[in-house]
């Protein structure tokens, strides 16, 4: 199996979803429900161009020491800082026969093979949540469940099962309440106070990760409610059109953050480079959505497992070239930012 394989395969099982060969956003303007960004599709496309807006420096006078991009978060010792993004509704938003069971199933048994850890969605129909429990319990409690933002009463009930699976971490993504087709379900979503927050993470004895922060402001309310982590993420720019990229902010975010708080970052990123990017400018991990879904729509298992090892592969790649070790010895310098 290659990755030519594994697309293709993945052409052939999807309708909506065209499986470009670069994954920009820019055929998809407009798709949602389905693979695309909202409206002109503007944020999704500028996600991905302003990453290839940053250029790495060489550096290979050095020691020909193997490099280690191994990193140690919430009790997992994982093989790089590099997650599988949740997504839901499999079926429609990509057009595919393959089923949310099967695909959630696949991104579990590949992510724990490579030594990665995936984030598992949420949906209004009950199957969107009861599936992810399913694949959490078959699994050891092994990746990151993310609820939409529901009124707190659906929230607090959803996370008590989570938490009945002893999951890695449980996660919000409070962008979602601008979602418009879930605002159109009879489940009531809402955006979330500093109250509504700070009143789920009591409830919660696993770190708690707030994702869909793109401001500094929302970040401070992240911490005051005393978030583990946040997700520098504006839903693969499935939310707002006309936005920034995640690139954009997340230096200064970080430098807000000042390590009172992890940060990961998502939207856009592709390869192991583009993870390089964002531990230059301060991220502790990279969440990467639509190209671990098509792996494991082409691949099952055995894609996702292969696509997770092309990543790392990546990363330690830009490492070695640019005289990084470790991945603490990912910094600023390593890099060029040309916006």
């Amino acid at each position: 199996m290659n990755l030519n394989e594994i697309k293709t395969s993945a052409r052939e099982k999807m309708t909506a979803c065209k499986m470009c060969r670069v994954c920009n956003g820019e055929t998809c303007r407009g798709w949602t429900p389905g693979p695309g960004g909202k409206g002109t599709g503007s944020t999704f496309v500028r996600n991905v161009s302003k990453l290839n807006e940053i250029t790495l420096n060489m550096q290979i006078l050095h020691g020909d020491d193997d490099v280690n991009c191994s990193t140690n978060l919430w009790g997992h010792t994982l093989r790089a800082p590099i997650f599988a993004a949740p997504i839901a509704n499999v079926p429609v938003n990509y057009g595919t026969s393959v089923t949310e069971g099967e695909y959630l199933d696949a991104l579990a048994q590949g992510c724990k093979e490579a030594g990665v850890l995936p984030f598992y969605g949420d949906g209004a129909a009950k199957e969107f949540f009861d599936l992810p429990m399913e694949t959490l319990a078959k699994f050891g409690g092994y990746g990151i469940p993310t609820i939409k933002p529901w009124v707190n009463d659906i929230a607090l009930e959803k996370i008590k099962r989570a938490l009945a699976l002893s999951p890695s971490a449980i996660a919000m993504d409070v962008d979602a309440a601008g979602l418009i087709s879930l605002k159109k379900t009879p489940t009531p979503i809402a955006f979330k106070t500093l109250e509504d927050l700070t009143v789920i993470r009591k409830n919660i004895n696993v770190p708690f990760i707030v994702k869909g922060v793109m401001t500094i402001a929302d970040a401070e309310t992240a911490l005051n409610s005393g978030a583990d982590a946040i997700v520098v993420s504006n839903h693969g720019g499935r939310v707002m059109d006309n936005g920034i990229s995640t690139i954009e902010v997340l230096e200064s975010i970080v430098e807000f953050v000042a390590k009172r708080m992890t940060v990961l970052v998502d939207s856009g990123f592709r390869s192991g480079y583009d993870v390089f990017k964002a531990l230059a400018l301060g991220a502790d991990g990279v969440l990467i959505g639509r190209p671990f879904s098509h792996a494991a729509i082409g691949g099952q298992s055995a894609g996702v497992t292969f696509y997770a090892n092309q990543l790392i592969a990546e990363l330690e790649d830009a490492m070695r070239m640019t005289g990084c070790l470790t991945i603490q010895d990912i910094q600023r310098d390593k890099i060029n930012v040309n916006f």
